[in-house]
């Protein structure tokens, strides 16, 4: 009987010795690779403010729309007059040359500030909805906001202003 105990113990030591040889590492194949794609902070900056100029209401009949386009051309509806002329908003974007930012804008008030802040009228930015950074010289990239305006024959007049909403994002 002790031989038999021996014999029993030495098979689960050799069986326990013997397991670690099935279970030997192996190797993928072929290899994951890891990647990093580093990028620069986005800078976005406001250069130049936009301006409608001056819109003269004439007979308007229902809502008519003031609209300047990004590249500063001034259009205004019926019964309306643009007189002087529009400078759409400029920015500069800075971030890592040859990617591309998203650019969002959202609808702002410009109030009325001569009416005591009681009076507004809802701007609508244009903008581009994307813009590849070229950092020409490590100055960044331009890109310009128009947007529209809408006026009635009830519209308060004086000098509205307001701030224009804009985000950049990769």
């Amino acid at each position: 009987m002790t031989k038999f105990v021996r014999l029993a113990a030495l098979a689960a030591a050799l069986t326990i010795v013997a397991t670690p040889a099935l279970a030997a590492p192996v190797g993928a194949s072929p290899k994951a690779k890891a990647t990093a794609k580093i990028v620069r902070p986005l800078t976005l900056t406001a250069t130049r403010g936009l301006d409608f100029g001056t819109i003269l209401i004439g007979t308007v009949v229902g809502t008519q729309t003031a609209a300047l386009s990004q590249g500063g051309a001034l259009v205004c509806g019926a019964g309306l007059t643009c007189a002087g002329t529009g400078t759409s908003a400029q920015y500069n974007v800075t971030g890592t040359n040859n990617l591309t930012v998203n650019i969002a804008t959202t609808t702002s008030n410009l109030t009325n500030a001569s009416s005591g802040g009681n009076e507004t009228i809802v701007f609508t930015p244009n903008a581009p909805t994307t813009l590849l950074l070229t950092n020409a010289g490590g100055n960044g990239t331009n890109f310009n906001v128009g947007g529209s305006i809408p006026i009635t024959s009830a519209t308060v007049d004086g000098l509205y202003s307001g701030d224009i909403e804009v985000t950049v994002d990769y």
